[in-house]
């Protein structure tokens, strides 16, 4: 079983709703009520995420980047041939054959939610 650290539940949120096609506005909604509004430390976090080139805040709005991306297709272990519209199926599959844990319970509501696994 695989343990993220919370920069890298934070980073999987963003990249999560990156990919998604649908509800894009509410799906945005509910990552900031989640993660800004929710997560301790989380300024601290998106600090680390920008310096390292992982996340950008272009017009107060925060995004995961190209570098952001391969990182965790990396640790989730997502071929480059993986197409942007089969990404959530894949981080969906990584997560549950990996048996991936997620510490804070409001990101995994998040992402399961958006990647269609049930708790």
């Amino acid at each position: 079983m695989g343990k993220l650290t919370s920069y890298d539940q934070i980073l999987l949120a963003y990249y999560v709703y990156n990919f998604i096609v649908e509800n894009k506005e509410e799906a945005l909604q509910q990552l900031n009520y989640t993660a800004q509004d929710r997560l301790p430390g989380f300024d601290k976090t998106i600090e680390k995420l920008l310096d390292e080139g992982w996340m950008s805040n272009n017009n107060e709005n925060l995004g995961i980047t190209n570098e952001g991306i391969l990182h965790i297709d990396s640790i989730l272990h997502i071929q480059s041939y993986a197409t942007e519209r089969n990404k959530l199926s894949y981080v969906k599959d990584s997560l549950l054959i990996n048996e991936i844990e997620l510490s804070s319970p409001t990101l995994k509501e998040y992402i399961y939610k958006h990647v269609g696994i049930e708790n």
